[in-house]
């Protein structure tokens, strides 16, 4: 299992896509600040989780833009880039249209 993270983080471990999840990261966080009715639950059709997956999606990509590189394959697996640029994306989707 570890072997499997390891390689999908290395594809993930280049300064282009590193510079690519930074900038949707902080994009994102300045979208909640700007408009947080948008995004809370009460107010929009987001869930809890909805929020709570954000919220991780820009950490880990802050992690990841930042060029933080963990050691364990848990944290590899936790701070996956793949899935919090998915997840990003689709923040930012949902903010835009």
């Amino acid at each position: 299992m570890s072997v499997i993270v390891d390689k999908l983080y290395a594809i993930t471990d280049k300064g282009p896509l590193r510079a690519l999840s930074l900038v949707m990261s902080l994009v994102l966080a300045g979208c909640v600040f700007w408009k947080p009715g948008l995004f809370a639950s009460s107010t929009s059709q987001l869930e809890v989780w909805h929020g709570i997956i954000l919220i991780w999606a820009v950490c880990a990509g802050v992690v990841h833009g930042l060029g933080f590189r963990p050691h364990k394959s848990v944290w590899k697996a936790f701070f996956s880039p793949i899935l919090a640029m998915i997840a990003l994306a689709a923040g930012l989707f949902y903010f835009f249209s």
